[in-house]
């Protein structure tokens, strides 16, 4: 691998002992981009927030430009306006007063180890204790629902509270994929945000994903970031959106029945969490044990030190119809 660290360069100005973030925020793009989730919530950071950049990757050693070509305009007769790609670290401040880093640009095509490891490195050089990922894909979800946001993370034990995925799937790598793997083997904390959006709308403008987006990495992080305009947006494009549907029979039914599963996954997972809340921990069927095993002999015949009657061993309870002995709820 070549020397991941000569990939990022900090700006001239930028001393790095002065920066303090304990938070990482990275919204490098996978696949696709769906409901432009990541760029609307870039440009709400970058545009209600303070913030300044404090280096880049060498886009140029890890883009394929030929592959997600960027735009340059043609004015009459001559170009302009070339949007250079850029991976760039910001330093923002919340709202409250609090920095933390973001990483945004596109996802990178080459180099992912060495990426991988640069990225390592700011996190180690700036003393970053939690990296928060976010992505947004096409999924099967009506858009007359709340977005789903999913959590994964580097390690399960971060993200017990929340039902697993049934079943394992062998899946086309993304660079955030691989990004968490390597951060989670130096036992750094990631936790990925992933934000379902209705597939039928998934190169369009979606605010709703950004917001809800936001809204987990809010609960995530504890920083108080920007929401304001998102629903306004949001409840725009809903609007269109029901217009076309409305003046088909096809988007009609289809909506419709993404509803109905969305309801049933809804129930689904509701009673899924009813019944795990209701069984005991395995702490609380330990103790059980040992306190049943604990009163094993208090009160059988002949026992020294024993008060009262002696019970008749004809009165002892019998085990079950199967042989088994006691069970503990």
């Amino acid at each position: 691998m070549l020397d991941p660290v000569s990939l990022f360069t900090w700006e001239p100005h930028i001393d790095q002992r002065r920066v303090h973030a304990d938070t990482l925020v990275v919204t490098l793009g996978s696949f696709l981009d769906a409901g432009h989730a990541q760029r609307l919530l870039d440009t709400q950071l970058l545009d209600h927030l303070p913030n300044h950049v404090l280096g880049r990757f060498d886009a140029d050693q890890v883009i394929d430009y030929s592959g997600r070509r960027p735009e340059i305009v043609f004015d009459r007769d001559h170009f302009a306006d070339y949007a250079k790609p850029e991976i760039a670290l910001h330093l923002v401040t919340d709202k409250e007063g609090r920095d933390f880093l973001l990483l945004n640009g596109p996802e990178p095509s080459f180099q992912w180890e060495r990426m991988a490891a640069g990225i390592g490195y700011v996190i180690d050089q700036l003393g970053v204790k939690n990296t928060i990922l976010t992505q947004s894909i096409p999924a099967p979800a009506p858009h007359t629902r709340p977005v789903a946001v999913t959590r994964y993370a580097s390690d399960a034990s971060m993200v017990a509270d929340q039902d697993a995925m049934m079943g394992t799937f062998t899946l086309r790598a993304s660079f955030p994929a691989v990004l968490t793997m390597r951060l989670g083997e130096t036992e750094h904390p990631v936790t990925g945000l992933l934000a379902h959006v209705p597939h039928y709308i998934a190169e369009a403008d979606y605010p709703d994903a950004a917001g809800s987006l936001m809204a987990a990495l809010r609960e995530a992080t504890s920083l108080s970031l920007p929401t304001e305009g998102f629903d306004l947006a949001g409840g725009l494009v809903r609007a269109q959106i029901d217009q076309q549907v409305q003046a088909s029979e096809e988007l009609t039914e289809m909506v419709s029945n993404l509803e109905a599963n969305y309801e049933r996954f809804i129930t689904e997972r509701s009673l899924r969490t009813a019944r795990t809340a209701s069984l005991p921990s395995a702490d609380e069927i330990g103790a059980q044990f040992e306190d049943f095993l604990a009163g094993l002999g208090e009160d059988e015949p002949g026992t020294p030190g024993t008060d009262g009657p002696q019970a008749d061993p004809g009165d002892a309870p019998t085990a079950g119809e199967d042989g088994s002995g006691p069970t503990v709820a």
